[in-house]
């Protein structure tokens, strides 16, 4: 429980500081840079990583899914006045598997992390490849959360979650055999762990590029 609990706290946290670390870097590029397009161009570039794997997530879950893909662009799209980092392009046919596409980014990051995991490729001896991994750390923990267009059916879940729950409770189903097997309990208190020491590393990096930022931009002002 405690292991979930870390979870919930550290996901919500790196929500809301991965995305004070991107407006910082934003700002920190405009403090140099006029142009708009240049500016968004290295942002996309810095995130490119996570780009890359957000879509790559929202493909996977589709074709799972058995929703048809239409079409999938990984790299940045330039708009009138803002910039559209990937898109994923799939036949919609139910709000639920629509929910399910739109947070399979959130997932893929998490897994990824468990991968960075299980090849100890974090921390290691070689410090080039300590700098690589935390790079592609601060990438996917900056682009794994969902948008809101990929969260457009979120509000239909909502009394769909409330039926279920319900159904649930009506039936008196008992999903106690799951948290019974001690297998899966070692197994998910694991995953849990190692996770939990990802997304730490991904909040300190977030909070260490937030104060570094922070810190050029006060000497370039003066």
């Amino acid at each position: 429980m405690l292991y979930l609990l870390l979870f919930l706290v550290q996901v919500v946290s790196l929500f809301f500081i991965s995305r004070q670390a991107t407006n910082h870097l934003f700002r920190f590029l405009r403090s140099f840079i006029k142009n708009e397009k240049i500016v968004f161009s290295l942002v996309s570039l810095i995130y490119l990583p996570g780009t890359i794997l957000h879509e790559i997530g929202h493909l996977f879950a589709a074709m799972i899914l058995f929703l048809k893909v239409r079409d999938i662009n990984i790299f940045p799209e330039f708009k009138e006045n803002y910039i559209k980092l990937g898109s994923v392009l799939y036949e919609k046919r139910d709000f639920v598997r629509g929910f399910l596409v739109g947070i399979a980014p959130f997932f893929a990051g998490i897994l990824s992390f468990y991968f960075i995991s299980v090849f100890n490729l974090f921390p290691s001896v070689n410090l080039m490849q300590n700098f690589f991994v935390a790079y592609l750390i601060f990438a996917i923990s900056s682009t794994m959360f969902s948008s809101k267009q990929d969260l457009i059916d979120f509000i239909f879940m909502i009394p769909f979650s409330i039926f279920v729950a319900g159904f649930v409770y009506i039936f008196q189903i008992n999903f106690n055999f799951i948290f019974e097997n001690k297998n899966v309990i070692n197994n998910l208190l694991k995953f849990l762990k190692e996770i939990n020491f990802y997304l730490f590393v991904s909040l300190v990096i977030n909070l260490t590029s937030i104060i570094i930022l922070k810190l050029l931009f006060f000497l370039a002002k003066k």
